[in-house]
């Protein structure tokens, strides 16, 4: 049966988790296709580079626009006859038998606004979802609100730093045309249906299940409560990946002389990592709806992804993050940045250096200084309570310098009016 059916929208993602539902995908078939236990057709350009490339999940606001051309569908016939001595073909453990097919193709075009400081995300999303919306139908309507928010973002004095718009593309399909602006996306979008062609590939199966046709086959139900699992393992398991990626590209390129203890530090967390993705990967390789998830080994996975950050990380890319800016910083008597704002840190990652007389370029002497300064906190003023024999007393404490062992790229950035006019200034590192 002809179908001829094109739908496009987008949505602007609120956290770093792509919704696979809009392309149809289930939770257990995303495990498989990272876990490399099963692949598309349409490679790494396609649905495996959607699933397995997590770049956009660093210090970005995501807007995913999805397409799908629907072209055909066709089923079995109502009155089809089984073949005969059909059992002996089909193996006692299989589940189900395709009932219909609808072919055609998908589309995944991924614009992110990359933001150069870490917390920038929240100020780009609530700028383009004022806009935008939470989603919407990808048309004209759409382009001229896409084109107002990419102005809005650009003219924002909310931000700290750049925005850098990437756009990556998806496809079952390469697209004719060439993805650049919200015009030529949505030009791309229209023009898709041809390049998907008459057919395409087959996009949804209904599954039957064969216990229906012969009793000797094994009875089962789909399970969707346990998806919520595997979402969550999903999540751990590209944090885990991004961190092993990282690690073994700073190890390539990295001319750093280790000491024998930063070598076994850096060996310790690597061995971890590959521990826990060891973990991660045989229940994302058996991931399925109509399988019970092993809940012992789901704990067990958990327990030791949490393990390893138990020492305040907030994921394992930051931890890779923080190891290599301890142990291979490359910094130069040079800051970048001004943040407005304080560091959140462990008690042990800051000093108060007290009044710089000399104002913020005194400030940044003391931490050329010191060889494990990342970036220091400064303040013309600061808010700050004191108690006097008339009572408690605001007072305004001038020229207040504080050295940080760790930067923006490594640690939260609070903002606060208590903070008075308070600044955070990286150090220029790797």
């Amino acid at each position: 049966t002809p179908l001829h059916l094109l739908n496009s929208s987008y949505t602007v993602l609120q956290e770093n988790v792509f919704p696979y539902s809009h392309i149809g995908l289930p939770a257990d078939l995303v495990l498989r296709i990272k876990s490399n236990f099963i692949s598309s057709r349409s490679g790494a350009l396609g649905l495996d580079g959607l699933l397995k490339e997590t770049s956009w999940k660093s210090n970005s606001v995501v807007v995913a626009v999805t397409s799908m051309v629907q072209t055909v569908y066709r089923e079995l016939n109502h009155d089809a006859n089984l073949l005969d001595h059909w059992t002996t073909r089909i193996d006692r453990s299989q589940t189900h038998y395709v009932h219909s097919t609808i072919y055609g193709g998908w589309s995944a075009v991924l614009y992110r606004f990359k933001c150069e400081i870490p917390g920038d995300e929240e100020v780009v999303r609530e700028i383009l979802t004022s806009v935008l919306g939470t989603g919407g139908n990808m048309d004209k309507e759409a382009v001229e609100l896409w084109k107002k928010a990419l102005t809005k973002v650009q003219e924002s004095e909310d931000l700290n730093g750049k925005v850098d718009i990437q756009i990556h593309v998806y496809s079952s399909v390469p697209h004719s045309e060439e993805v650049t602006s919200a015009e030529s996306l949505l030009k791309a979008v229209n023009k898709f249906p041809e390049d998907v062609g008459d057919v395409g590939q087959p996009l949804f199966v209904e599954l039957r299940p064969l216990h229906k046709l012969n009793n000797n086959y094994p009875k089962i139900k789909a399970d969707y409560e346990s998806e919520r699992y595997m979402i969550e393992l999903d999540e751990m398991f590209d944090d885990l990946r991004t961190a092993k990626n990282g690690l073994r590209k700073w190890m390539t390129e990295t001319t750093a002389d280790f000491t024998d203890a930063e070598e076994e530090k850096i060996t310790k967390f690597l061995d971890h990592v590959s521990r826990c993705i060891q973990l991660f990967h045989k229940i994302a390789g058996e991931a399925s709806i109509y399988k019970p998830m092993d809940q012992n080994l789901f704990k067990s996975a958990v327990l030791k992804y949490n393990r390893g950050l138990e020492d305040e990380a907030d994921s394992y890319r930051q931890k890779f993050l923080q190891l290599k800016e301890d142990l291979d910083p490359n910094c130069i008597d040079d800051f970048i940045h001004k943040i407005k704002g304080v560091l959140e840190v462990n008690h042990d990652e800051s000093v108060d250096a007290g009044e710089a007389s000399g104002g913020v370029d005194q400030c940044k002497q003391i931490c050329f200084e010191e060889p494990k300064c990342r970036a220091i906190g400064f303040a013309d003023y600061l808010p700050f309570v004191t108690k006097t024999p008339e009572g408690f007393k605001l007072i305004h404490k001038r020229n207040q310098c504080k050295i940080y062992t760790r930067s923006s790229r490594t640690a939260k950035i609070k903002t606060s009016a208590s903070y008075g006019s308070s600044f955070i200034y990286d150090r220029k590192c790797n």
